[in-house]
């Protein structure tokens, strides 16, 4: 095999390699990002979650604001991540279950956390409800 094909092979690979870590969490730059739905910068890590919507990645500082977001831009079918409290990774939003009443920064009071005894559906009516009635 020439060096020219060799390149062009290991060029192909890790192109595929970045293609394919494009949809996994990520976390932002912390204290500089500003949140996609109320601009305040992401700066606690406890609280933040992030969403991947038509290939741009946005960032918020509370939980409850990804979920406002979300439901503003029909994009409940992206992919979401939250903090897990527990844990301190990102988890899928979906999945993940969550506590209600943490010090937020938005003062939503969800935080995801294992065991927790409200799932996405019960977190996204709680935020709704918060919104509407702050």
């Amino acid at each position: 095999m020439t060096r020219r094909a060799l390149a062009a092979v290991l060029g192909v690979a890790l192109l595929a390699l970045s293609c394919a870590r494009s949809d996994a969490p990520a976390d932002p730059v912390w204290g500089k990002e500003p949140c996609a739905h109320c601009a305040m910068l992401v700066s606690d890590k406890a609280h933040a979650a992030q969403a991947l919507h038509d290939g741009d990645r946005r960032y918020f500082d509370d939980i409850g604001c990804m979920i406002l977001w979300l439901e503003k831009n029909k994009a409940n079918g992206d992919r979401a991540w939250v903090r897990d409290a527990d844990a301190g990774g990102w988890v899928d939003a979906r999945s993940s279950r969550y506590a209600d009443g943490a010090k937020t920064p938005m003062d939503f009071g969800l935080q995801a956390k294992r065991g927790g005894p409200l799932g996405w559906d019960e977190a996204r009516t709680r935020a709704l409800a918060k919104e509407r009635n702050p």
